[in-house]
């Protein structure tokens, strides 16, 4: 069973190149050491792991080997043994407060020991008022704890010092709705949702808040909106299993991508439609697919590429050419999007959305009288078709 890669982690693997200068890289232990964050950094987690632990075991001091040792075990669901890492990270060096945080988030989310959690916790924010995680973290503790006004302390500092943390605007949310703080929770859970309008648990809790209220309609959307994303969420796993159990089977990746896509889980997507394209590299969908992933994340020329091998398989598809078309527009190569929005009208001259496009592209070549032209006729095609 292969188990989560490094960039998983919430620690980037350069910061522990750098945290601390003393370490000697010429001793065993450091050399040890420093073979361990190569082979993390090739996502061999066994070897990386075997490594680091020999090099604690000759050097007890290396309190950066002792937390990445932590964020192994983790990754590996072995969060008693994480625990011990972490601990031994603060052991040796009493003022690592990543080392801190991390031992708070194994404690607190993956062994329910939130008393030690908050004591960890509170270390961390005594070494760093202005750390935005610990805070959060400090935030949750407390909220499970039952101490309420504590946590609203804690989160409203977590998302003063971080604004996009989702986490602690969604927990910021739970405390003011357990405070019957009616309007901020209303307020913490709509900022979460600007943020990830997928956060199917901001939904839920939204929905919730407005039926406390009596704004039943509104809490009907709420809930319905959960609804649909829980199924969504469901038939991902269901998908990512099948993908473990069936590697070589194309449509579940590209099925997957495609779940991805809905949600703007970009990292995901991509991985799941290359290991598609790779299986069926004669399907254009799953060009396609990736060329509209690439132009969303404003990747041009990978979606240019794209779009161009969609075309290459099926050179007479209207929208394909249009797709192209926009590409090289947000490239400035207006020569190249005009000749491509000239074949999409060709091969479809009653689509009125490609004339409006060519007017566009026209317009931003200079050349306003052809312009003119390709926009009036998009108009002339709107006014038959209402």
């Amino acid at each position: 069973m292969r188990h989560q890669n490094i960039s998983c982690f919430r620690i980037p693997l350069t910061l522990f190149l750098f945290l601390h200068a003393g370490i000697a890289f010429a001793s065993p232990a450091a050399r040890l050491y420093d073979a361990g964050l190569r082979a993390l950094s090739h996502g061999e987690q066994e070897k990386a792991r075997t490594s680091l632990e020999k090099a604690v075991s000759l050097d007890a001091s290396l309190a950066d080997a002792h937390c990445v040792l932590g964020l192994i075990y983790s990754g590996m669901a072995e969060f008693d043994t994480a625990a011990d890492a972490f601990r031994r990270a603060t052991a040796a060096d009493a003022d690592y407060i990543e080392a801190y945080c991390e031992l708070g988030d194994v404690l607190l989310i993956r062994l329910g020991q939130t008393d030690e959690a908050i004591h960890v916790l509170q270390k961390a924010v005594e070494l760093d008022a202005n750390h935005a995680r610990a805070r959060t973290l400090l935030g949750i503790a407390y909220f499970r704890d039952n101490r309420t006004d504590a946590a609203l302390i804690e989160l409203q500092h977590a998302v003063t010092l971080n604004p996009t943390s989702h986490t602690a605007h969604y927990t910021l949310g739970l405390v003011h709705l357990q405070k019957e703080e009616w309007t901020s929770a209303i307020a913490a859970f709509k900022n979460l949702l600007e943020m990830n309008p997928f956060h199917a648990k901001a939904h839920f809790s939204l929905g919730t808040t407005y039926r406390r209220i009596g704004k039943i309609a509104a809490a009907q959307d709420a809930l319905k909106r959960f609804e649909t994303l829980a199924i969504e969420e469901e038939q991902l796993t269901h998908l990512k299993r099948y993908a473990r159990q069936e590697p070589a089977n194309a449509q579940v990746w590209y099925q997957l991508g495609r779940h991805h896509l809905k949600r703007q889980n970009w990292g995901e997507a991509l991985q799941a439609l290359e290991r598609y394209v790779t299986l069926a590299p004669e399907e254009t969908r799953g060009y396609e697919a990736l060329g509209f992933l690439h132009f969303q994340r404003q990747n041009y020329w990978q979606a240019m590429a794209m779009y161009q091998a969609v075309i290459q398989r099926k050179p007479n598809v209207a929208t394909y050419r249009n797709s192209l078309a926009g590409v090289y527009v947000m490239l400035a190569q207006y020569p190249e999007a005009i000749e491509q929005y000239q074949t999409a009208i060709g091969l479809k001259p009653s689509e009125p959305r490609f004339y409006l496009n060519l007017s566009k592209a026209y317009r931003l070549a200079g050349a306003d009288a052809e312009a003119e032209k390709a926009r009036q006729e998009y108009e002339r095609l709107m006014s038959h078709s209402q």
